[in-house]
């Protein structure tokens, strides 16, 4: 069984021969048709824009590149997620094994429902100080106080779900029996998720951890 390797560990995946074949033969693969690596014209005018730093890996049984919240420690990596639109393995540096390409980047982007739709050119987090990101740094959820008393078993049963029900930007969650809630760890919340929450589930219930981050343009 791989070892799989939680979101706050995936910036070190690139440390391992960096760029290696960012020359590699083949045209782009980008998921949209447009020729630019951001892919604008796709994305909606008023979506929020989100930024995280992540892997993000295209398998050989892949059409599109996909943002990973987990990876498993194999070689290649294996992992799945959010596609991506707009993406060129062509124009940023990567390692690729077996057909498997990958890399870690901070992405910006929007979500039309589909995808992350790229709206900046992805950034190596090989050639950055992630200290002058410290937007994308970790921090604690806000828990408030659960309308309903739940068993731990029913809060990680509520973490099970969701991460069923949205397997491309929910990736885990567990039950915080200290605080009565269900801890869920997504790639970004979208209104969908929200929603879902909201009708299925008591007030305060569930507390969100994302890696993409709202941000203003």
């Amino acid at each position: 069984m791989q070892r799989l390797i939680p979101v706050a560990a995936l910036l070190m995946l690139a440390a391992c021969g960096q760029g290696a074949d960012s020359g590699s033969e083949g045209g782009p693969d980008a998921t949209s048709p447009t020729t630019t690596q951001t892919g604008e014209p796709d994305a909606p005018a008023d979506g929020v824009v989100y930024q995280g730093a992540l892997t993000v890996l295209q398998g050989v049984d892949r059409d599109a590149p996909e943002l990973c919240g987990v990876v498993a420690e194999s070689y290649p990596p294996q992992c799945g997620g959010l596609p991506v639109t707009g993406w060129d393995w062509d124009t940023v540096d990567h390692e690729e094994a077996e057909g498997v390409r990958w890399g870690s980047y901070i992405v910006t982007g929007t979500y039309d429902g589909k995808s992350l739709v790229l709206t900046e050119d992805p950034v190596s987090t090989e050639t950055v100080d992630m200290d002058d990101y410290p937007h994308l740094q970790y921090e604690e959820p806000e828990i408030g106080d659960p309308a309903e008393d739940l068993s731990a078993e029913e809060l990680q049963a509520i973490a099970d779900e969701l991460t069923t029900e949205f397997p491309r930007i929910v990736y885990g969650g567990w039950a915080d029996e200290q605080n009565g809630v269900a801890l869920v760890d997504t790639l970004l919340v979208t209104p969908e998720l929200e929603a879902y929450a909201a009708e299925h589930y008591p007030e305060d219930a569930v507390v969100f951890s994302t890696v993409l981050k709202p941000i203003e343009e």
